[in-house]
């Protein structure tokens, strides 16, 4: 079972490079792994386990192989917020079961006892404040009709592990969407946000790599047998009146975002096979800059003309 798998495939590593430890390591494939959908794996345990994620292929375009290798997931107030508003949007018993209202602010020991019982039960831990915004935002997003009917609808799968094996590089690939009901044949990811305006949801689609998120579960999912015929997001804001809309992306961008997953995942091959994870390149680089970077001398022309 993968589940077990999840357990025992990740080892430490002993290498390090300027002091970090890498955390995420190279990953072959593991003996008796099956690709497949799978669910009840833990969240801890699905990012520890075997795979490159979005997030992983992302890091790699967007920064460079050393970063994703030895990145460390990290675990922030905001982190701990998004977690919350995901379980009371899609699983509101297990929200009641695993958040915890704490007091207003974190100062003081009465926050620090109770950190430590809920780190010690596997809890979560919000101020008030905090706490009564998430079950705001779960009853705002509710009282749609539309969206309701997706979530408590059907057989929704919630947090389902799909783990497959890209034919291009051999390497293991994951996902994890939010919500996928076969009966729709439909993906729901679910967003948090300081604006649902559709502008400022657009530059974050660009920004953090929603429409790359979109394609590699999309065709994640169908390699696994899955059908998905709509890929959709539910973004709500984190302060009152905690506004939400749900986007769906023109497929020219899904495109784009799908080319970015390929070139990533074709670099992170490569690295594996040559166990080298290069930063921002070796040997002196000269820098290039934009026209607008020079603002008492006149910018060097390509060719004749200006620079751009």
């Amino acid at each position: 079972m993968l589940l077990a798998v999840a357990h025992i495939v990740v080892v430490l590593a002993t290498e390090t490079t300027l002091g970090a430890t890498a955390v995420n390591q190279i990953v072959t494939i593991p003996k008796g792994f099956k690709a497949g959908v799978y669910h009840g794996i833990p969240n801890e345990d699905y990012h520890a386990g075997p795979g490159i994620s979005k997030s992983g292929l992302w890091t790699i375009e967007t920064q460079s192989p050393a970063h994703y290798k030895f990145s460390e997931r990290e675990t922030t107030k905001a982190f701990d917020f998004g977690e919350a508003c995901h379980l009371a949007v899609l699983q509101p018993d297990l929200f009641e079961a695993n958040v915890v209202r704490g007091p207003d602010d974190r100062r003081g020991n009465k926050w620090k006892d109770l950190a430590e019982v809920c780190a010690a039960e596997g809890k979560l831990l919000l101020t008030s404040g905090d706490y009564d915004g998430v079950l705001a935002i779960r009853d705002t997003v509710h009282a749609d009709q539309r969206i309701n009917s997706i979530i408590t609808g059907g057989k929704p799968e919630i947090e389902a592990s799909g783990y497959w094996i890209d034919p291009a590089t051999g390497q293991i690939c994951r996902c994890r969407p939010d919500l996928y009901r076969s009966d729709l044949a439909g993906i729901l990811d679910v967003k948090s946000a300081r604006s649902a305006h559709p502008d400022a949801f657009a530059r974050a689609v660009v920004n953090y790599g929603y429409h790359a998120q979109e394609a590699h579960y999309s065709d994640g999912w169908r390699v696994l047998g899955r059908n998905v015929d709509w890929f959709a997001f539910l973004v709500f804001e984190k302060e009152p009146p905690y506004a939400f809309a749900v986007y769906e992306l023109p497929p020219s961008i899904v495109d784009e975002g799908r080319a970015i997953m390929r070139k990533a995942l074709d670099t992170y091959g490569e690295c594996v096979k040559a166990n080298h994870w290069p930063a921002y390149g070796e040997g002196v680089q000269e820098l290039s800059f934009k026209r607008w970077a020079y603002r008492l001398t006149e910018a060097p022309g390509i060719d004749g003309e200006e620079a751009a």
